[in-house]
C-alpha cells in the first residue's frame, strides 16, 4: 500500500523544472519541499507559478541539510550534475536526474558508483521512454512481433534558438558536451532501448556552419553496429532550419517500425502496407509535451516497491557509453569504436 509522503528537493530553476514541480505536486505520495537555484528569486517564482508554497534554499547545502527532503532532482547544468547527484545519494536520498548524466565519462561513473554505493533509487529522465508512441512499440517488440533485429535508426533534428531558457550552457562543451550529450541522448536512448546493445560506431561531425556560438560541432552522424549483428545509423541536428523531428525506424524479420506505422505480412497478412496507430508523437521539443508524470508514477512505484526502475544510472550509464563512442569516433575523423562499458 501507497501510504508514505516523501518531500523532493529540486536543484535547479530552468525550464523543465517546472515540469518536476508540477509532477511531483500531483503525484500523491509526494510534495515539493523546496528548491535552490543560484539566482535568488528564481525557485521561489518557479514554484508560486506552479501553486506550490515550498522554500527556497539559500545554497545545495541548506537543501541537503534539510531533513524533509527524501528525493533530490538535478536539473541544473549539466557540468554541476556529478557533484550534487553524488551528495544527494551519499546522503540518502533516492535521485532523479536531468538528461545528459554528464557530459563526460569520469562524472557518469562518479554518479553511477554514488548510487551503487548508497543503495538509494534513481531514475535518469531520458523521458521518451515513456512517451506512448515508443510505449506502443516497445510492448509489441516484448511480444515477440519484431522478429530478429535487421537495421535501426532513430534521428534528433532540434535547433537549438537564443530564445530557448539555458542557450548559453547548452552552447558551451563544459555545460553541453557534444551535440549527442546536449540533446541527441534522446534518440540514442530510445533506439538502445527498442534496438538493443551497440557494439561498435563509425561517426562524423561537422559544423557550426549557421551558429557559431556552439564551442562543439552540433551536427553529428554515427553508423551503427549491433551486438546482434543488425546495423543502424543515428543523428542529431541541433543547428538548421527545421522544425522539431524525432524519426524512428525499425526493420526485423517479421515487423518493421516507421515511427506510428507498423507493418508485417506475418502479423497482419491482409495488410496493403504500413499502417499508423493513433498515439501522441515525440513531435515537439516543448517540455510540457514531454511525459514527466509517467516518469515520476512509474520512480514512485520503484522506490516503494523496493525495485530498481529501467531507467536507472545502471542502465543509462549504457546510453552514455554509446554517447562517448560516437563523440569519439567522429573526433577520429570516423575510425570505427568500440562501445565499452563505463563500469
Amino acid at each position: 500500500m501507497m501510504t508514505k509522503k516523501y518531500g523532493v528537493g529540486i536543484i535547479g530553476a530552468g525550464w523543465v523544472s517546472g515540469e518536476y514541480v508540477k509532477a511531483f505536486r500531483d503525484h500523491p505520495l509526494t510534495y515539493v519541499a523546496g528548491m535552490y537555484n543560484k539566482t535568488p528569486g528564481k525557485a521561489t517564482n518557479v514554484m508560486k507559478m506552479h501553486g506550490v508554497d515550498g522554500k527556497e534554499y539559500a545554497s545545495v547545502d541548506q537543501l541537503l541539510d534539510d531533513k524533509k527532503i527524501n528525493i533530490v532532482v538535478h536539473c541544473a547544468h549539466a557540468d554541476t550534475r556529478p557533484e550534487y547527484i553524488s551528495r544527494a545519494a551519499l546522503s540518502g536520498r533516492h535521485v532523479v536526474i536531468e538528461k545528459p548524466i554528464s557530459t563526460n565519462p569520469e562524472g557518469s561513473v562518479q554518479i553511477y558508483e554514488a548510487v551503487k554505493k548508497a543503495g538509494v533509487k534513481s531514475v535518469v529522465s531520458c523521458v521518451l521512454r515513456w512517451n506512448p508512441q515508443f510505449a506502443t512499440i516497445r510492448a509489441l517488440i516484448d511480444d515477440g512481433k519484431l522478429g530478429d533485429l535487421i537495421y535501426a535508426e532513430a534521428d534528433y533534428w532540434h535547433p537549438i534558438i537564443k530564445a530557448y531558457p539555458g542557450y548559453p550552457y547548452y552552447m558551451k562543451r563544459i555545460s553541453g558536451g557534444s551535440s549527442f550529450t546536449v540533446a541527441g541522448v534522446h534518440a540514442v536512448d530510445t533506439l538502445r532501448w527498442l534496438a538493443g546493445e551497440v557494439a561498435e560506431v563509425a561517426a562524423f561531425s561537422a559544423g557550426p556552419i549557421m551558429n557559431k556560438d556552439y564551442e562543439y560541432p552540433p551536427v553529428s552522424v554515427a553508423a551503427l553496429r549491433f551486438a546482434s549483428g543488425g546495423l543502424g545509423k543515428l543523428s542529431s541536428v541541433i543547428e538548421g532550419d527545421t522544425p522539431y523531428i524525432f524519426n524512428c525506424r525499425i526493420f526485423g524479420t517479421t515487423m518493421s517500425v516507421n515511427n506510428n506505422e507498423v507493418h508485417s505480412y506475418k502479423w497482419y497478412p491482409g495488410t496493403l502496407g504500413y499502417w499508423a496507430f493513433p498515439t501522441v508523437k515525440p513531435d515537439s521539443g516543448d517540455v510540457a509535451h514531454h511525459p514527466f508524470v509517467p516518469e515520476i508514477a512509474h520512480f514512485m512505484e520503484c522506490i516503494e516497491n523496493n525495485v530498481e526502475s529501467h531507467a536507472s544510472i545502471y542502465d543509462m550509464v549504457k546510453t552514455m557509453a554509446l554517447c562517448f563512442a560516437i563523440d569519439a569516433s567522429a573526433a577520429k575523423g570516423g575510425q570505427p569504436v568500440a562501445v565499452k562499458s563505463l563500469v
